[in-house]
C-alpha cells in the first residue's frame, strides 16, 4: 500500500512520526476513447486554432481568469510562490467535535504511526476522544498549504480531513431558506417519522445500481473476445487518458 504522505506531527505535549494513507479511493470503471472504425485509442493534441499548429509543451503558458480577461502567469512566476518545503504537521487548535461543519470536510486519510510511535500515537488518540475534540493544524502537501482536521475515529484509528478555505464554501444568502419557525405540532410529526426510520448504518447495504450494472456489463462483454482490444503500453496509456462514463457520474 502506497503512502500518499510522510513526515513529523507536533502539537504542544507530543511530537511523532506518522504515515498517511487515502482513506477512500473511486472505484468507478474508467473508459478510453477509442476510434470506433478500429479501435485505436484517440490521441489528444494541444492545438492552438488561432496559429493552426500543435503546441509544445514548452510554448505553453497559463492564463487565470480574471473579469473579462486572462492574466498570462509563466512557470517561473509560479515556482517563486511555492513555500519552502516542510515535512511536519503542526496542530495549532483543539476545538469541539461539532465545532467543524462536515461541509467543509475534502479527503480523508488515514493516519499510521511511524516506527517507534505506537504510544504517542495511542496517548494522543485516546486524549482527544476522551476530550470530545479534534485537532486543528496545517501541513504542506503538493507545494500547497492545507488546513487540515484530525479526529478519532473508531478502532482506535486517527483520520485526517483536508478542509475547504472559507471562500470556497457557498454563501448561504443566495440560498431560498424559510424564514418562519415550522410549527410544533409538524415537528412532532417529523420526529415520529424519524424515529420510526432509526437504524444501523452498514455500507455495504448503500450501492450505486447504475455502477454495480456497468461492472456487470464490462466483466460479460470481457469475455467475448470481439470486445476486446490489446492492452496499451505504458507510453500509450499517457497520451490517452481515460474518461470517466457518464452513468457512474
Amino acid at each position: 500500500m502506497k503512502a500518499y504522505w510522510q513526515g513529523t506531527l507536533s502539537c504542544d505535549f507530543l511530537t511523532f512520526p506518522i504515515t498517511l494513507y487515502t482513506a477512500v479511493t473511486p472505484k468507478a470503471p474508467r473508459f478510453h476513447y477509442l476510434h470506433a472504425q478500429c479501435r485505436t485509442p484517440l490521441e489528444y493534441l494541444r492545438h492552438c486554432p488561432q496559429c493552426g499548429t500543435e503546441v509544445a509543451d514548452d510554448d505553453i503558458v497559463r492564463g487565470y481568469e480574471y473579469e473579462d480577461a486572462l492574466v498570462v502567469v509563466n512557470d517561473q512566476e509560479l515556482a517563486a510562490l511555492i513555500p519552502a518545503k516542510e515535512s511536519g504537521m503542526t496542530i495549532r487548535q483543539c476545538v469541539h467535535t461539532h465545532a467543524i461543519d462536515p461541509v467543509c470536510f475534502d479527503c480523508a486519510f488515514f493516519v499510521a504511526p511511524g516506527t517507534g510511535a505506537k504510544k504517542a500515537y495511542a496517548v494522543l488518540y485516546e486524549a482527544l476522544r476522551q476530550a470530545g475534540m479534534v485537532a486543528l493544524g496545517i501541513v504542506t502537501f503538493r507545494e500547497h498549504d492545507r488546513h487540515v482536521l484530525l479526529r478519532p475515529a473508531a478502532d482506535g484509528v486517527l483520520v485526517l480531513h483536508t478542509l475547504f478555505s472559507s471562500h470556497a464554501l457557498l454563501d448561504l444568502a443566495v440560498l431560498p431558506l424559510p424564514q418562519h419557525p415550522a410549527s410544533v405540532v409538524e415537528v412532532q410529526a417529523a420526529l415520529e417519522g424519524i424515529r420510526r426510520l432509526t437504524g444501523t448504518y452498514l455500507p455495504e447495504q448503500w450501492t450505486d445500481r447504475a455502477q454495480a450494472a456497468l461492472s456487470t456489463l464490462i466483466v460479460r462483454k470481457a469475455r467475448s473476445n470481439a470486445n476486446r482490444v490489446p492492452q496499451l503500453t505504458a507510453r500509450t496509456r499517457r497520451k490517452h487518458p481515460p474518461a470517466s462514463p457518464q452513468v457512474a457520474a
